[in-house]
């Protein structure tokens, strides 16, 4: 469980530092990078919540990553911290640890 998402999340900073909002989000039409933003949160969520069993923490963890990356962004060239970003990959985070952890809740209380 670790190992793929240290693995996700190493791909996530690599995007993030690409210059000029490059990246495979160039190839997204104009304003859908927030999906793109939930959509990887919700697989780092996802991921970790696989590695720690614990959705909430899982959530958290990846919306702190989600701050730290728009931080990163803002030191690559021709990127920029975006508070609407953060706020998509918080939706992700807490949408992909949900649909993970909630059939796991239901596997344990049978």
């Amino acid at each position: 469980g670790w190992a793929l998402a240290v693995l996700w999340a190493a791909f996530i900073f690599w995007q993030s530092g690409t210059p000029d909002a490059g990246g495979m989000l160039d190839l997204l039409p104009p304003g859908s990078d927030k999906v793109a933003h939930g959509g990887a949160f919700l697989v780092l969520a996802g991921l970790l919540t696989l590695a720690t069993g614990r959705p909430v923490l899982a959530a958290a963890l990846a919306t702190l990553y989600g701050a730290t990356d728009e931080v990163h962004q803002a030191f690559v060239p021709g990127r920029y911290p975006d508070l609407l970003d953060l706020l998509a990959d918080a939706v992700g985070a807490v949408v992909g640890a949900w649909l993970v952890g909630y059939p796991l809740g239901q596997r344990r209380s049978a």
